[in-house]
């Protein structure tokens, strides 16, 4: 049976938000779609008008903590999609949300495939790894219990920014690797209509994967476009992986968890693993084409309202 109920977890965050805008765009083919308002934490003006906002056009929003089961019953599927830091909490949710009921889930990820040698020893993806395992002993254990991954690489709109090395407003960039090692990148809102659309495929087995890819580019096609896009000539510097991981050791020693992870995700950039290996599935959903590399940075650049949907604009200063 195709995954109907459908519940967020997760869902004022950037890629979350384009989740919740293509199920409402979808809702007819659905039979109900839901968000989870954390009441553990504290909601900001701007996230409860942007809830307000969801549930004016037909989302429900159901209150409570991720960890009790009463906000997961009645749904069939939840999609994760969690920050850096709360990424470790998902073995304990997916857990209570079995005990509620639900029998899929989609965890945390969105981004390069684990199962590419070296990317599963990353820092950068240790408790995405511990939340792999678990996923797999918990549906040898739960009869009809299964998930799915979806790998795009990165998002096209998250490639030029100070945690991978680029600062826009700068025109300068230090890239940890080489001018031709390849990228794959999608933009945010095809990866969203790809995951909805994956949805209405009935899983078969407990475990799928889908991987959808809107392009595959070097750095220096990368740079281009931005200096083409911004109009302005880019300084590049290309660092080698040691310095990195260097960088990388010293945040470990201090206690700065985000360089730390910043240092493992351009390590992985510059050995080629956010590359995702072929074949891809972009063609099970003809109706989607993703935008192109320059289509999507113009987006970025030119529409406040993407860069805010993004969560950019407080960074506005730094990037833009």
């Amino acid at each position: 049976m195709a995954l109907t109920s459908v519940l967020v977890l997760g869902p004022t965050g950037g890629f979350g938000q384009f989740i919740l805008n293509d199920l409402v765009r979808r809702k007819s083919e659905f039979k109900r779609i839901a968000a989870i308002v954390d009441t553990t934490r504290e909601v900001s003006k701007t996230k409860a008008k942007l809830l307000d906002g969801f549930a004016a056009q037909g989302i429900e929003l159901v209150r409570g903590s991720p960890l009790d089961a009463v906000v997961y019953e009645g749904f069939d599927v939840v999609i994760a999609i969690l920050g850096n830091h709360a990424i470790k909490n998902q073995p304990e949710q997916i857990d209570v949300a079995i005990s509620a009921g639900v029998r899929h889930w989609y965890p945390s990820e969105f981004g390069a495939d684990l199962t590419v040698p070296g990317n599963w020893e990353e820092r950068y993806y240790r408790d995405k790894a511990l939340t792999r395992n678990h996923l797999k002993q918990r549906a040898t254990e739960v009869e009809g219990f299964g998930y799915t991954y979806v790998v795009y690489g990165r998002f096209t709109e998250w490639a030029p920014v100070p945690h991978f090395g680029i600062y826009p407003k700068q025109g300068k960039a230090n890239i940890v690797g080489s001018p031709d090692m390849l990228q794959s990148l999608t933009p945010v809102k095809d990866c969203a209509s790809y995951l909805v659309s994956t949805l209405l495929i009935a899983p078969e087995g407990s475990e799928r994967t889908f991987r959808f890819v809107g392009g595959n580019y070097p750095w220096s096609e990368i740079f281009q476009t931005l200096e083409r896009v911004q109009g302005k000539k880019y300084d590049v510097l290309y660092k080698p992986v040691d310095e990195a991981r260097a960088t990388q050791k010293k945040a470990i020693q201090s206690g700065d968890v985000d360089l730390e992870l910043a240092c493992s995700h351009q390590v992985i950039q510059g050995t080629g693993r956010t590359l995702v290996p072929a074949p891809y599935d972009n063609e099970k959903f003809p109706h989607i084409v993703p935008a192109s590399l320059e289509t999507a940075f113009r987006s970025m650049f030119e529409d406040e309202t993407m860069r805010t949907t993004l969560g950019f604009n407080k960074l506005f200063s730094e990037i833009f």
